[in-house]
């Protein structure tokens, strides 16, 4: 079926608004992306996985999900919990950082809440399952075993996995035990979409074809590499055969979802059917606008504006 099912977490996020405000709303990098997703395929189903809390905040941040017309049927709820909270904080040349009150919140347990079984089976369902890293890193480490075996039988229910590392050192122990895990996804995913900037902390990569080199003993069927000034490249069954080449945003404001919005974006049209070469660009587009606007989320009237490629 072309639907998308997406795991991961999902905050409150708090930023600056122009008068020096702080202002909230909700955002997570697999959230992002089931966003722009949802946005560019209205017609297929968006489903979000993750916990959330019974308390005000939670039960506002599902109603932003349902108005994105996100899926919600496996969002699982508990009052034993809370949802996690992040800050941005911008330069002056629209790199962000952040501060992040994350620990024990729901997403972080979810494991212990989802109705796995029910997933399962619904497997047939979803073209694609997509997570990331940090979907992975927040859990606890006895979760996050259940996670890989979980994603890995949806892979034999006939989901494709989809993953992106998403690489973030403060929610590992170690670099070691990062990439222990973030290998074990890529062993079950058939689409990547691994950045240089990520490889060359964790493997001393230096450009693209050293990437595939590593990524032959997974034999993914896509790899989705963004290599910043150099473009992306993307490989099928480790055979290039579609680079576009960078080209900047004429203003950056916010980089906090651009890897998102791209990878909501691609993963939507190559649902759609679309080739390489077409979701890479459309991909490439939209994160090009989001960069310009502060905040993970463009409002509608924007991305309509904006990112709608006729």
């Amino acid at each position: 079926m072309p639907n998308l099912l997406v795991l991961g977490e999902c905050m409150m996020e708090l930023s600056h608004a122009n008068n020096g405000d702080l202002q909230r709303s909700f955002a997570g990098d697999t959230y992002n992306s089931a966003v722009y997703a949802k946005r560019c395929m209205e017609n297929s189903q968006v489903s979000f996985v993750s916990a959330i809390g019974t308390d005000p905040f939670s039960q506002q941040m599902k109603s932003t999900w349902q108005a994105e017309g996100i899926d919600c049927s496996f969002v699982a709820e508990t009052s034993l919990a809370e949802i996690g909270i992040y800050a941005i904080h911008t330069d002056n040349l629209g790199e962000r950082s952040f501060s992040y009150w994350r620990k024990g919140s729901t997403a972080s347990q979810m494991m212990q809440f989802l109705d796995l079984e029910t997933l399962k089976s619904q497997a047939n369902q979803y073209q694609i399952l997509y997570f990331s890293g940090i979907s992975l890193a927040v859990l606890p480490e006895q979760d996050k075993l259940s996670f890989i075996n979980f994603v890995a039988q949806m892979k034999d229910l006939g989901c494709r996995i989809a993953f992106d590392p998403n690489y973030r050192p403060r929610l590992w122990d170690s670099l070691d035990h990062a990439i222990s895990w973030l290998e074990k996804a890529y062993a079950i995913s058939d689409v990547i979409l691994p950045g240089l900037e990520d490889h060359q902390v964790m493997f001393g990569h230096q450009d693209h074809k050293q990437m595939v080199e590593y990524f032959k003993q997974y034999l993914p069927h896509e790899l989705v590499i963004k290599c910043g000034n150099d473009g992306t490249f993307v490989y099928t069954d480790c055979q290039l055969v579609t680079h576009l080449p960078f080209s900047p945003a004429p203003v950056q404001v916010d980089s906090t979802a651009a890897g998102d919005s791209f990878a909501g974006t691609y993963l939507a049209k190559r649902i759609e059917g679309q080739s390489t070469e077409h979701a890479l660009k459309g991909a490439a587009h939209v994160a090009s606008q989001v960069v310009q606007y502060k905040g993970a989320i463009l409002n509608n009237a924007l991305y309509e504006k904006l990112c709608v490629i006729p």
